[in-house]
């Protein structure tokens, strides 16, 4: 029989005795270790476990390292040889694991390395790809605002398209309500309200949906206060996709510069559908989405220039804000989420939770961490998906034309009307071209900033350069012509001319006021200085040129007639010529002349002036609640890009009551 005394010859039993009584030395005492093998084991638990076997396997071994801290060295090194046994068979299960598997392999568009997709945030992202792929804008979702894989309906109202606005709008609001209540009613039935009445067959098809959610009969009466609509977006998703096509090359190179992940590209689509004209209820305004204050540190914004509306000089800002958030936050699913919810929240989140956008997403708790910001990374995801898949989900749909332009240094503060004046350029072309500019700008109440990068039309960029070097050195500047100003309570024109040395006619004429004593408390005001009214008046082609002829060597050849003999049909105005006579000549309607050309005031032409002539047969569409781009395309047989040509587009942003021009169907 073996022997069972240990290597002391003492019975097991009699050396506990020992111990106890006093008569042997206690085994030495292991605080430290057991302590921060425990914490080891819970931090891994915590962070790499969660749920699942390796997690099972961390909390067990945890438990165990959390007894005494008294215990012998045979113990001592059981629990230490446990626990790397631990380590290895949750090195193995995360290999093989599900969650790995599918967070590596997501879709090939999505690079794993920049953004990991972990399994729970699935459900948001394949929401969002319905969304952005599946939904019209006519359908309207009901899910979950947390649980969104959970989605009760889909309301159809395609049957409302041809009301009125306002019937539409009321009988939109009817049906949502409605069936808000429905969904609401069968939730408190499941909560155990017996008293409310439901269909038995739609109670089980929602009992259904939260099979998988814990809680018991809770979890209903919870999810009533969680009902969100989302309203359908792959009509928006397949102009944004033909529009995007002008900007994306240019977004690429722009990422690049700054050493950026290029699936970024694809942040427009969340944040504006590249609607550059886009403003939400917070300010934030532009492709990309930029507030005021934020927009400041990135991109120019003053009285002249607002670059928030520019999609390519905005990309530029966005590329500087994401890496500079990058270099804080040091991971990418955090770092576009702090585009949406700022950089200190996200920090402050990321001390609390971890860079698991996981746990931030499903346990971040703040007051300005909602829905939007939640989701802002699902979103992201998606949309990088479906464009990537746009073959697939929106066949015949094309991107436009990379948005080609040359640009011109000027290196004085000099006036748009100027330029378009001495190279026969209209001066639509170039406002077309350079959104970012203001309308003081475009009027000739503020110049041109000496650093701002003017686009011209590609191709054009010798005759600019003359045409710049041949404006009077009177009329190039080194500082800007006039101020913004606020009025205050106890102001009149007179007082402000004289506090900014101009007059009170130039302020009038600068601002349109048909009267000097109609301004109000809160009214932006343009300040021109004394004299600067004269800037808005077109420079004399003779003025600028070497020779003395009338006419630059830069400007377009105009025949006789006045017809403009080189480039799209446009006609130079003559003296004498009004806009009824030159719509007449051309065979077009007046209200079409004069949306091709922005006319605010059809009786003031002037002389030298160039109109875009639209081809004959153009009508002219007014636009009604509802309706979108492509639907008007489609109404009129004509191509989305013939439509935003025709009507020099850069989003698909289009107003209630705004005029549309309409080429005629080719």
């Amino acid at each position: 029989m073996r022997n069972r005394k240990g290597a002391t010859g003492v019975e097991p039993s009699e050396r506990s005795a020992s111990a106890r009584s006093g008569n042997r030395a206690p085994s030495r005492p292991v605080p430290v270790l057991d302590e921060a093998l425990s914490k080891a084991c819970r931090f891994l638990c915590k962070s790499l476990g969660g749920q699942g076997f390796g997690g099972r396997i961390l909390l067990l071994v945890s438990t165990a390292m959390g007894g005494s801290s008294v215990v012998r060295t045979e113990e001592r090194r059981a629990r230490v040889l446990l626990l790397f046994v631990a380590c290895a068979l949750l090195i193995t299960a995360a290999a093989v694991s599900p969650r790995s598997a599918r967070a590596q392999s997501y879709h090939p568009a999505v690079d794993p390395e920049h953004f990991p997709v972990p399994s729970s945030l699935i459900p948001a992202i394949e929401f969002w790809t319905d969304v952005f792929a599946e939904h019209e804008s006519t359908k309207v979702v009901f899910h979950d605002d947390r649980l969104m894989g959970i989605v009760y309906s889909v309301l159809d109202l395609s049957d409302l398209e041809n009301r009125s606005a306002g019937a539409k709008d009321r009988e939109k609001r009817r049906r949502v309500r409605k069936e808000k209540e429905r969904i609401q009613s069968i939730l408190r039935h499941l909560s155990g309200e017996t008293r409310v009445r439901v269909d038995e067959a739609e109670a089980r098809k929602i009992r259904a949906l939260f099979s998988g959610v814990g809680g018991g009969q809770s979890k209903y009466r919870q999810a009533i206060s969680r009902i969100r609509t989302q309203t359908g977006l792959r009509d928006r998703f397949a102009e944004a996709i033909e529009i995007s096509g002008m900007f994306m090359p240019g977004i690429e190179r722009t990422l690049a510069s700054y050493r950026l992940p290029e699936q970024l590209k694809c942040m427009p689509f969340v944040e504006s559908m590249f609607n550059y004209k886009a403003r939400s209820k917070v300010g934030a305004s532009g492709a990309w989405q930029f507030t005021r204050s934020t927009g400041r540190m990135f991109l120019q914004i003053d009285a002249a220039v607002d670059a928030r509306s520019d999609v390519l000089l905005a990309a530029e800002g966005a590329a500087k804000m994401l890496a500079r958030d990058y270099e804080r936050l040091k991971y990418w699913p955090v770092t576009v989420t702090a585009y949406n919810h700022g950089s200190a929240g996200m920090a402050r989140a990321v001390r609390r939770h971890g860079r698991d956008i996981a746990e931030i997403v499903d346990n971040y708790r703040s007051r300005t961490f909602g829905f939007a910001s939640r989701n802002f990374y699902a979103e992201l995801i998606a949309a990088i998906v479906v464009f990537a898949e746009r073959d697939r989900y929106f066949p015949g749909v094309e991107q436009m034309p990379e948005l080609k332009f040359d640009v011109l240094e000027t290196g004085k503060f000099v006036s748009l009307l100027d330029l378009a004046q001495l190279t026969g350029t209209s001066e639509k072309t170039l406002v077309d071209l350079n959104p970012a500019l203001s309308g003081p700008v475009h009027r000739g109440t503020l110049l041109v900033p000496k650093t701002y990068p003017l686009r011209v039309p590609e191709g054009q960029l010798a005759s600019f350069q003359k045409a710049l070097r041949d404006i009077p050195r009177d009329r190039k500047l080194d500082r800007q012509l006039a101020h913004q100003y606020t009025v205050r309570s106890g102001d009149t024109l007179g007082k402000i001319a004289e506090r900014f040395s101009s007059s009170v006619r130039s302020i009038q004429q600068a601002n349109n006021l048909p009267r000097a004593d109609r301004i109000y408390v809160g009214q932006r005001l343009e300040i021109p200085s004394r004299g600067n009214v004269g800037w808005q008046v077109r420079l004399p082609a003779q003025r600028a040129s070497t020779g003395g002829s009338s006419q630059s060597s830069g400007a377009a050849p105009v025949a006789a007639d006045g017809t403009v003999e080189s480039g799209p049909a446009r006609h130079r105005v003559r003296r004498g010529e009004s806009l009824s006579a030159i719509a007449a000549r051309y065979r077009v309607s007046m209200d079409v002349l004069i949306s091709a050309n922005g006319i605010a005031r059809p009786d003031q032409l002037q002389i030298g002036q160039i109109l875009e002539i639209p081809p004959s047969g153009s009508r002219l569409h007014r636009v009604r609640r509802g309706e979108t781009l492509v639907g008007i395309a489609g109404r009129y047989g004509i191509s989305l890009r013939e439509l935003m040509t025709a009507n020099s587009l850069r989003g698909s942003l289009i107003r209630v009551g705004q005029m549309l021009r309409v080429p005629p169907s080719s």
